[in-house]
């Protein structure tokens, strides 16, 4: 009896030792989605411009203007239902991993009509790309990963012939944005590749929505990406337009499991 009276008072002794133990444990600080078996949640919202339109402007096109068309429009923002912005990034912020997404083995980029198809697109990190030239004419896609000390040169290939289609090696390893040129007369050309190393990254639809399912519980920075709208001058050594800076939007969002958070935000050009 005294025996097992011993062995009652240590146990209770060792639960308090470890309750003690959680209860001085520090909180996750990082972005990254616990690993969770239970229900997740589901993040809901709308980026929407606030305040006037860029002013209206296009630039007439010289060359190949039966592929081309006549002109372009120049300011880069298009917009649908209660100006809800298309073609925005939305994506979780500081996630360093999480549960990856099917990887196929390699997307497709055409050129059509001197544009880019699609003009933004999620790859999961590891797929090559593939680029095709659907006009008769010379494209070339200048592939520059967009970094904190500027555009730098990835790749860049030359499709004189239609139907020409390359596969760029290596495959895309780096998560980030990788802005797309043609510097072969079509300066207005640009399409954006957002290499992802987790699935937590969505592109706004036409009415400027989106959904990102499969969020596990937990407090987030979620944050909305957009090029830049504005041209600012026409860089006539590299056939290539330079904008004003992209538009980054960043705030915290609250996730709980089997619910439905709501994240808006509010664009406002320069």
């Amino acid at each position: 009896m005294r025996r097992l009276v011993v062995l009652l008072a240590a146990l209770i002794v060792l639960l308090g030792c470890a309750a003690e133990q959680g209860k001085d444990s520090p909180p996750r600080r990082d972005n990254t989605p616990a690993v969770s078996a239970g229900p997740a949640g589901t993040i809901r919202g709308i980026v929407r411009l606030e305040g006037a339109l860029p002013p209206a402007a296009v630039e007439p096109i010289k060359e190949h203007q039966e592929v081309c068309g006549r002109d372009v429009s120049l300011p880069r923002l298009l917009l649908g239902d209660k100006n809800g912005v298309r073609d925005t990034f939305v994506y979780l912020d500081g996630v360093e991993d999480g549960p990856s997404f099917p990887r196929p083995q390699s997307v497709l980029v055409d050129q059509r009509q001197c544009q880019y198809s699609p003009h933004v697109m999620i790859v999961p990190v590891g797929t090559k790309l593939e680029i095709t030239n659907s006009d008769p004419i010379l494209h070339n896609v200048h592939g520059l990963e967009m970094t904190d000390q500027g555009l730098q040169t990835i790749f860049n290939i030359a499709q004189p012939v239609r139907g020409q289609r390359v596969t760029v090696e290596p495959a895309l390893m780096k998560p980030g944005i990788i802005h797309l040129a043609c510097e072969a007369g079509h300066a207005w050309m640009n399409a954006y590749v957002f290499v992802a190393s987790h699935r937590y990254v969505t592109i706004t639809n036409q009415s400027g929505e989106f959904v990102m399912p499969q969020v596990p519980p937990g407090t987030y920075r979620i944050k909305m990406w957009h090029e830049g709208v504005i041209r600012k001058r026409n860089i006539e050594s590299l056939q290539r337009y330079e904008y004003e800076d992209p538009y980054e939007i960043t705030q915290e969002v609250v996730v709980q499991a089997g619910a439905e958070s709501v994240a808006n935000f509010d664009l406002r050009l320069r």
